[in-house]
């Protein structure tokens, strides 16, 4: 088992800091100059954002050296910086990233550069509290984890998913992988050996008390819970185990025969032929549970036992469940159409509505969803159309957090702008998403996000005027 980083990144960065203001449509609008850049060759994976909103972070690359920037500031250059960039705590405090020089790997915490070793496995993790930071370091073709600059035990190979803590911040597990068996280490401690471990069904509980994984031993699987095997299955499934927000509940996909069912704080519910084993999901008060099941050839979304209506098919990610708990929304597929189907009532028909969608507003009243039709997007919203857009960017959908706003970024002609509610923001050249970030809320009435014009980067503030 080895992992190598190999980092390509191309950027050229210049820049004085300046910030001008705009009001627009009833949005005060007031940008933050953050660096110049050859907007062209930005690799956006690269760009991240701090969680609390105040730094930006990217690598960059010249004269064949890459550094990292971290508000602005050029780090130490080096032959490589790793691919996924500048990771943050989860309080926007602290940073780290994996670097190289000649044949000798090392991490970059806080500016500091680590012990210095042949290789290195996963990014650096955080603790949720980032106190705790750990990653995975080779060493005479032997694999161990490093926290907060110690060695732990080294071993034959060490899972691909690295370090994984638990969200109390107590608690720290790894799988280790030695003479062709698995098992899991926590605090240090090693578990039972299996001839593998799932590593994406590894999971705590959002109060970071239980741990549940999938296992297979013998042929056989076996669902893990708290250290104690559960009942085995003939079939294999790796589903990941769902927990509800209070961690009170515990939901799974299981497998025996030719049939699938969900095991539902330790009890059986109804087999079907299949179930999307990704689409369990409790409401946030824990007392409802709905997946997607297919029985005589149709797919229904289950609530609690209770089967909705047949369709052909179910659009893959769409289930979605309202924060009350009471409502449920999911994409249906009839031929080569799909309409969005709330509480029971099936929507209008379009050519496509992307995964991610529906999204219900925090008070659980209202709906909204993209959707293409004849080669345009719009976002529909409590069932009305908005104006179609050549191109919606996936992922920025969002409901303002008293719920009487949307916002997305969409094309308008040449350039991108942020929409909000049938107001079109100010122009420009991108907004940048960063992979998997979105337009952000801070307040009821302000917003923020990255964008870029004439090869420069902005952090750009929205406030809402007063109604």
């Amino acid at each position: 088992m080895r992992t190598i980083i190999i980092v390509i990144l191309c950027c050229v960065f210049t820049g004085l800091h300046v910030s001008s203001q705009t009001r627009k449509m009833g949005r005060n609008i007031s940008e933050r100059f953050i660096e110049e850049t050859d907007t062209a060759t930005i690799i956006r994976q690269s760009l991240n954002e701090s969680p609390d909103g105040k730094t930006i972070a990217y690598v960059a690359r010249k004269n064949h050296r890459q550094f990292a920037v971290i508000q602005g500031k050029q780090q130490k250059d080096y032959e490589g910086v790793g691919t996924s960039g500048i990771i943050f705590s989860s309080n926007g405090k602290r940073t780290a990233y994996l670097a190289r020089n000649g044949s000798q790997y090392f991490a970059v915490v806080d500016g500091r550069e680590q012990e210095r070793y042949e290789g290195l496995g996963t990014d650096p993790v955080f603790s949720l509290d980032g106190k705790t930071i750990a990653y995975v370091a080779i060493q005479n073709e032997r694999q161990f984890l490093v926290v907060n600059g110690k060695e732990l035990k080294h071993y034959e190979g060490i899972g691909l998913r690295g370090p994984i803590f638990s969200p109390n911040n107590k608690h720290l597990v790894y799988v280790i992988v030695e003479k062709e068996k698995f098992f899991l280490v926590r605090d240090e401690k090693e578990g039972k050996k299996y001839d593998n471990i799932a590593m994406n069904t590894i999971t705590f509980s959002p109060n970071g008390n239980r741990l549940a994984y999938v296992a297979t031993l013998a042929g056989k699987i076996l669902f893990v819970l708290d250290g104690k095997e559960q009942r085995t299955f003939a079939v294999r499934t790796e589903a990941p185990p769902v927990f509800s927000r209070d961690s009170k509940h515990l939901a799974y996909v299981a497998a025996e025969g030719n049939s699938m069912f969900v095991v539902h704080d330790g009890k059986a519910g109804k087999r079907y032929s299949s179930i999307a084993e990704r689409s369990l999901i409790f409401s946030r008060n824990g007392t409802t549970l709905s997946y997607i099941a297919q029985t005589n050839n149709k797919w229904c979304v289950v609530i609690n036992g209770k089967e909705d209506a047949l369709y052909e098919n179910i659009g893959i990610n769409t289930l979605s469940m309202s924060p009350s708990g009471k409502r449920t929304a999911y994409v249906a597929i009839a031929g080569i159409k799909r309409f969005v189907v709330v509480d029971g009532v099936a929507g209008k028909q379009y050519d496509a509505i992307p995964e991610g969608n529906p999204v219900f507003s925090p008070d659980s009243k209202r709906l909204a969803y993209m959707a293409q039709s004849n080669g345009m997007w719009n976002v529909v919203i409590d069932g009305i159309e908005g104006k179609a857009y050549r191109n919606i960017r996936a992922g920025t959908l969002k409901f303002s957090p008293d719920s009487k706003h949307v916002v997305y970024a969409a094309s308008v002609g040449d350039k991108m702008s942020v929409i909000m509610d049938d107001s079109e923001g100010k122009p420009f050249d991108e907004i940048l998403t960063r992979g998997e970030g979105k337009i952000v809320f801070d307040s009821p009435t302000r917003f923020h996000y990255l964008a870029a014009k004439e090869n420069k980067i902005y952090f750009v503030e929205e406030q809402l005027k007063p109604e």
